[in-house]
């Protein structure tokens, strides 16, 4: 690879001193001189006549100068025919994805971004089973998107918050309550709310404590803590209203979902490998930097 000494060699000779060369570098006189000692030392020749008056190239340091700009400017092709090559052939990020870990709002923003990664192609894998999703990482894709709750087995993987999803309210499209456009908790009186039974989740328990403390009549239903397809069949069945997240709302086509005016919510992202690659790694740090500073030219 390209050695980033003969930049200071270029410049010594260029500004004529290792004073100059200081000033233009912003390194310092005892660096500069350090660097062509070791130049010197390294090619076994003498490069400069050093006087009072600065330093003239020998005619070994006249014929490095020359190779140098050649260097430079052999370097700086090879890199860009080297990425070139590395965005022709794009790196595949698979993510893992269900009807309950959905990464629909994460690839709107991936299609939004992408153009400044053209090196990467992203690849959807179907997570097989929800509960065993976090055996997956590695095995069947790099990382998965979803609602982020530390207390259902996340805490030990890296998470990386893209957004929230708030709590709605589903329920059957023939429930009494199924046309309003939102709904409070004051609206639930007198109805059935499935609930994650208590201790699962912090986020849930400080709803459900509400719910006890300010609203009595309505029937709290306990439930377990990974919602699957029976939890909505059982909503259905039983014609209860269920706390669920807004990124659910397209999972039974015989509920509605309606947004809550109370703002609870969990965070969202990427929970990822504990080894991850080098590609894999490169790309989440880009994301990471996207999502804290989104107006950022990366």
């Amino acid at each position: 690879m390209y050695d980033k000494t003969l930049d200071t060699f270029k410049a010594v000779v260029d500004s004529g001193s290792f004073t100059k060369a200081s000033e233009r570098l912003f390194i310092s006189h005892t660096a500069i001189i350090k660097q062509m000692n070791a130049l010197e030392s390294h090619l076994g020749v003498k490069l400069f006549k050093r006087s009072n008056q600065g330093v003239v190239l020998t005619a070994a340091g006249q014929c490095l100068y020359t190779k140098t700009e050649e260097i430079m400017r052999f370097s700086k092709k090879a890199i860009q025919e080297i990425q070139e090559i590395h965005i022709a052939s794009p790196q595949t990020i698979r993510v893992g994805a269900s009807l309950f870990y959905p990464c629909h709002l994460f690839m709107d923003l991936w299609e939004s971004i992408s153009d400044e990664r053209p090196q990467y192609r992203l690849k959807i894998v179907p997570i097989e089973n929800d509960e065993q999703r976090f055996s997956g990482l590695d095995k069947y894709y790099d990382f998965l998107v979803g609602p982020y709750n530390s207390e259902i087995g996340g805490a030990s993987y890296p998470f990386i918050p893209v957004g929230r999803y708030h709590f709605c309210i589903a329920m059957p499209r023939k429930h009494p309550l199924s046309k309003k456009k939102r709904l409070s908790f004051s609206d639930l009186s007198g109805y059935r709310l499935m609930i994650m039974k208590r201790g699962t989740s912090e986020i849930n328990d400080r709803i459900r404590t509400k719910l006890e403390d300010n609203y009595p009549n309505i029937t709290l239903i306990d439930i377990p803590p990974h919602y699957s397809i029976h939890t909505f069949n059982r909503c259905i069945e039983s014609n209860s209203t269920l706390l669920s997240l807004e990124c659910w709302k397209e999972v039974h086509p015989g509920l509605v979902t309606i947004p809550l005016t109370e703002d609870y919510s969990l965070p969202y992202g990427i929970l990822t490998s504990k080894k991850p690659t080098a590609d894999l790694t490169e790309f989440i740090a880009y994301l990471q930097d996207y999502v804290q500073y989104p107006n950022k030219k990366l």
